[in-house]
């Protein structure tokens, strides 16, 4: 569809002019290490995981070395972030199932990552596409704010039971570059498509359906 095509583009062309300076993006991440990053991403600010994460990321490369580690000894390092405790319960059970179940090597296969506990639909598909370099859609409030808009699709809270999102989702990710323009979409809802959207700085605004509705007021 054309618009697909027109959509695709512009989110591209977002990216390589605006994109956003996190260590994740600039470092070559294990998949393992892209996995714990994203679980963070869910409930912090992309800003403060960058300034704070980096050196936990480095020191648990690997689930051997998170499973070996103490409660306290993690507690201490990602206390700042907040959720201290609920944090470190969930990376321990997370690291225990991967010991026990895939003898500390993390899977690449959507339907053994969403097995863990704590991981969902979102955090399995940034790991496969940023982790391990598949082809797999990225899917949140804020992308999905962004393609309700444009497309015109019924946005219902939650995510797990909106198949028409999910499809055009699907539908939209481009063959090649989908890292980038993963990235581009999740920097395009941080920074024009918000919740209260800037649509003086959108490229879009000559197809979503959005806008058009807005400006023919």
């Amino acid at each position: 569809m054309i618009e697909n095509t027109y959509f695709r583009k512009k989110i591209l062309d977002f990216y390589s002019l605006n994109k956003r300076d996190f260590f994740w993006r600039r470092e070559d991440l294990e998949p393992f290490q892209v996995m714990i990053t994203e679980l963070f991403l869910k409930k912090t600010k992309a800003e403060t995981v960058d300034k704070y994460m980096y050196p936990v990321i480095i020191e648990y490369s690997s689930n051997i070395k998170l499973h070996r580690a103490s409660y306290s000894e993690i507690f201490n390092k990602i206390s700042r972030l907040g959720l201290g405790k609920q944090r470190t319960r969930g990376l321990k059970e997370i690291s225990n199932y991967i010991h026990k179940n895939f003898n500390d090597n993390l899977p690449g296969e959507i339907e053994s990552l969403l097995e863990i506990p704590h991981i969902g639909l979102y955090v399995t598909n940034a790991t496969l596409c940023f982790g391990f370099n598949k082809r797999a859609p990225i899917l949140d409030v804020n992308t999905s704010r962004i393609i309700s808009r444009y497309f015109h699709i019924d946005n219902i809270k939650d995510l797990r039971d909106n198949k028409e999102i999910q499809d055009k989702t699907n539908e939209i990710l481009p063959r090649k570059n989908f890292k980038e323009y993963n990235w581009g979409l999740l920097d395009f809802g941080a920074l024009v498509c918000k919740t209260k959207p800037s649509c003086d700085k959108c490229p879009l605004t000559k197809k979503c359906v959005f806008f058009i509705k807005i400006a023919s007021r």
